[in-house]
């Protein structure tokens, strides 16, 4: 039963997050489809059987089918050639009247605006949706400051120390640390140029990207780019868990940790690793409560985590929380549509970057997500949140925009391709190529979906 009720639960949500993106993608098509004066006959939501469904006045059957994967529209004379036949109809001239009304009598630039216009749908809609989400919900803002640079780490080989500010990557601007997360995880072995401010000093250092492996919101585990670095968390507590081994010793919110064992602690992060190593230990702890310096004795707890190889280990465990540099800030309109455009240019060139990767075997291609891990993914963030779901929702527009733009006939961008080339040579290439090259850009999309199908399977089972 509780099998039952996750998958409920995903397909659901699965819907919810699916339904609008096809819905905006076909009406991108649909309204500079009849922006350019072509008749459409179908508007569906989904394939196969038509569950229900209602004729506009427009003559357009809008319709909801049983198979929730996708969407088309069916625009008059879309192509099909005069002199033709279009589905059972016997071959016939068109009128003159429906010459005005077909898609395969306009003109070449008004046919390409329509088939664009689905996936830059998809681009505007999620970023419509960003930007409604960093006005209304705000968006994370951490300095771009570095806390810590682990020994050892790439961080460590260049040169960065604690304190940095990071500017730039690549001259690309960097205003807050998310950033750096971003741009720096879809590149591990590459070498990045990173504008460095240390104490006013502004200075250039070459990073070559070191490699993690992170665990996703699904789950899965894949190797990221690192540098070694994270963000100051101070040692100040923000939290004392109930019952925990901090609270034991009378700590409160609002201490400031400064030393452990004798170890100076400087961030958060200090803390951690010197706790984490010492699990049911008698502790000497140094801190200081509005600015005056105590001595407390903590015998610390304990826990098990989970390792990145399935493994599990014990760990000690404080039960303290830090005070979080991050802020959520609220944007305005024009700063908020400004980010959020930068954010889907972003996720569009680590895309293409990570696709890349994959076809030269640089990046596992396991990776690769399908509607099963999707829906799974779109559960699990709507527990998240609002702003967590909206977020995906974006990612996933902004995806199925730029996949539906791969030069493959039967996609979009096939149609684009099939009229550049007609651009050039000034004609329409033949029927025949055409039908073989739609044959086989539908074999390539038919087993790209049993592949990240199957991945998504072995995931799921893992």
């Amino acid at each position: 039963m509780e099998i039952f009720g996750n998958f409920s639960s995903a397909l659901f949500w699965f819907l919810v997050l699916l339904t609008p993106l096809v819905f905006v993608h076909e009406l991108g098509h649909f309204l500079v489809a009849r922006w350019n004066g072509v008749r459409v006959d179908v508007f569906s939501i989904g394939f196969g059987p038509e569950l229900f469904g209602w004729n506009d006045k427009t003559g357009t059957r809008w319709k909801i089918c049983a198979i929730p994967l996708g969407g088309y529209i069916k625009m008059f004379g879309e192509h099909v050639l005069e002199g033709e036949s279009e589905g059972d109809a016997p071959p016939r001239e068109m009128t003159e009247e429906e010459k005005k009304v077909s898609f395969d009598q306009k003109r070449l630039s008004q046919r390409a605006w329509i088939v664009f216009a689905g996936p830059a749908a998809n681009y505007i809609f999620a970023i419509i949706v960003m930007a409604c989400s960093f006005v209304f919900l705000g968006q994370s803002y951490t300095p771009p400051e570095i806390g810590t640079v682990a020994k050892d780490s790439s961080a460590a080989e260049a040169g960065l120390r604690p304190g940095d500010r990071i500017l730039s990557i690549d001259g690309d601007a960097i205003g807050r640390y998310e950033e750096i997360a971003f741009k720096v995880a879809m590149r591990p072995g590459e070498t990045l140029l990173l504008e460095v401010d240390r104490e006013g000093s502004i200075m250039t250092l070459p990073v070559t990207v070191g490699s993690i492996e992170a665990k996703m919101m699904d789950k899965t585990v894949q190797k990221i780019g690192d540098l070694g670095i994270r963000y100051p968390f101070p040692a100040l507590i923000s939290k004392v868990i109930e019952g925990s081994a901090a609270e034991q010793s009378g700590m409160l919110a609002g201490d400031v940790i400064v030393e452990v064992e004798g170890t100076p602690i400087e961030h958060f992060q200090d803390l951690q690793e010197v706790i984490a190593k010492a699990p049911g230990e008698l502790f000497s702890i140094v801190l200081l409560r509005d600015g005056s310096p105590m001595t407390v004795s903590v015998t610390l707890g304990e826990t098990e985590v989970e390792l990145r190889d399935g493994g599990t280990r014990i760990i000690g465990m404080l039960g303290v929380r830090p005070v979080l540099v991050t802020e959520v800030v609220k944007l305005g309109p024009v700063t908020a549509v400004s980010s959020a455009t930068k954010w889907a240019y972003d996720l569009t060139t680590g895309s293409l970057m990570a696709i890349g990767q994959m076809v030269m075997r640089e990046r596992d291609s396991s990776q690769m997500t399908g509607p099963l891990r999707i829906a799974q993914i779109s559960s699990m963030a709507a527990e998240l949140g609002l702003g967590r779901f909206l977020e995906i929702m974006a990612m996933i527009s902004v995806s199925l925009g730029l996949i539906n733009l791969f030069p493959v006939p039967v996609l979009d961008g096939g149609h684009l391709l099939f009229y550049i080339i007609e651009a050039v040579r000034g004609r329409p290439i033949g029927e025949r190529a055409q039908e073989y090259s739609f044959r086989i850009g539908l074999a390539l999309v038919l087993s790209l979906m049993i592949f990240v199908t199957v991945n998504d399977l072995r995931h799921l089972f893992s």
